[in-house]
C-alpha cells in the first residue's frame, strides 16, 4: 500500500474547489529518465520553479527503509529550503539485506543488477537522480550528502570518488570497509570537500554493539580520505544523548550554515 500510494508521483489532489492549488504528498516515488534507480523525493514548503534549490541525498542504514529515513529528514527540516532526495542505493549494506521487497524497481530491472557491480549501479543511478532532480525540480547540481550505519559504504564512496559532486558530506556513525573504491591517484592533491563525520552519543541495544565497529572503521575511513587529498574535519561530532539514528537535525543544522556561503 505504501508503494501504491507513493507511485502516485507528485500529481497530488484538488483541495476544495477546482481553483484550489494542488496538495503535494509529502514524499513521493519518482523513476531517473536515464536510469533503473528510483528515488524517493520530498520538495520544500513553498517550492516553485523559478528558482534553484539546495539538495540533500540521504542513504539509511542496512534496513533499506528509504522512505521512513526520508520522513525523519522531512520532519526535521521546517521551513528550510533543501530538496530532500532518497534515491534506492544497492550499497547500503551487505548481500543478507538487500531484499528484493525493498526496492520499487521491476523485476526485470532487479534481475538485471549485478551484485557484483552494485557501486557501479549506484554510482550511475545517484548521478541520473542529481540530474532528474535538477532537470524537473530545480534543483541545485552541486549537492549534500548524508548516510548512517550501512550506509556509509555508500556515502563514503561517493565522497572519495566523486567529491566534485557534493557541497559537503556528512556520514553518520558510519561503517566503513573500503567498498566501491578504485585505486588512489598516484599523486594526491588536495580536494576542497567539506566533510563532518557524525556520532551517536547515546547508542542503546543492538546501536551500543553497532557502535563498537564504527568506531573502529571511522579511524580508516579518514585515513583514506587523507590519502585521497580530502580533510575531514576534526574531531568527529558527537551529538550527545543521542541514540544510534540518522541524527537529521544536527545534520541539516550543519548543512544549513553553508546555505548563507
Amino acid at each position: 500500500m505504501r508503494r501504491a500510494m507513493a507511485a502516485l508521483g507528485l500529481a497530488g489532489l484538488l483541495a476544495g474547489s477546482a481553483m484550489a492549488a494542488p496538495t503535494r504528498p509529502a514524499t513521493s516515488l519518482e523513476r531517473t529518465r536515464t536510469h533503473a534507480m528510483r528515488y524517493h523525493l520530498a520538495l520544500p514548503e513553498g517550492w516553485t520553479p523559478e528558482r534553484t534549490w539546495p539538495v540533500v541525498v540521504v542513504v539509511p542504514d542496512a534496513s533499506r527503509d528509504f522512505e521512513d529515513n526520508l520522513s525523519a529528514f522531512v520532519a526535521e527540516r521546517g521551513a528550510r529550503p533543501f530538496i530532500l532526495v532518497a534515491p534506492e542505493v544497492m550499497t547500503c549494506g551487505g548481500a543478507r539485506s538487500r531484499l528484493r521487497e525493498l526496492y520499487a524497481c521491476t523485476d526485470s530491472e532487479w534481475v538485471a543488477i549485478d551484485p557484483a557491480h552494485e557501486f557501479v549501479f549506484d554510482d550511475a543511478g545517484i548521478g541520473a537522480a542529481l540530474e532528474d532532480v535538477s532537470h524537473r525540480w530545480h534543483g541545485e547540481r552541486q549537492a549534500f550528502l548524508t548516510g548512517w550505519e550501512a550506509g556509509g559504504h555508500t556515502v563514503w564512496a561517493q565522497a572519495l570518488q566523486h567529491p566534485a559532486r557534493w557541497r559537503a558530506v556528512a556520514p553518520v556513525s558510519p561503517n566503513f570497509q573500503g567498498r566501491g573504491l578504485g585505486a588512489r591517484p598516484a599523486t594526491a592533491k588536495s580536494t576542497a570537500l567539506a566533510l563532518q563525520v557524525f556520532r551517536c552519543g547515546a547508542p542503546t541495544g543492538l546501536g551500543a554493539t553497532a557502535i563498537q565497529y564504527v568506531d573502529q572503521q571511522i579511524p580508516t575511513a579518514v585515513a583514506e580520505a587523507l590519502a585521497r587529498g580530502i580533510q575531514p574535519r576534526m574531531p568527529v561530532k558527537v551529538v550527545a544523548g543521542a541514540d544510534h539514528g540518522p541524527l537529521p537535525g544536527p545534520v541539516l543544522d550543519w548543512f544549513a550554515t553553508f546555505l548563507a556561503r
